[in-house]
């Protein structure tokens, strides 16, 4: 359930409106590369354009 992410979990901190990140800020490309993990992705993989130029997934 959850796409192989544990519910309940707890990452980081903030103030205590909830609009400023106090401890462990998590980027979208952090949070891109997990999924990535979960659904068996290598996110760490460099592919090439038919024109040689490399792309990452993440």
């Amino acid at each position: 359930v959850g796409g192989g992410v544990k519910g309940g979990q707890v990452i980081g901190k903030t103030d205590a409106e909830g609009a400023e990140v106090k401890d462990r800020p998590v980027s979208a490309l952090d949070f891109l590369a997990s999924v990535c993990k979960v659904v068996g992705i290598d996110y760490t993989k460099v592919n090439n354009t038919p024109i040689g130029r490399p792309v990452r997934i993440v």
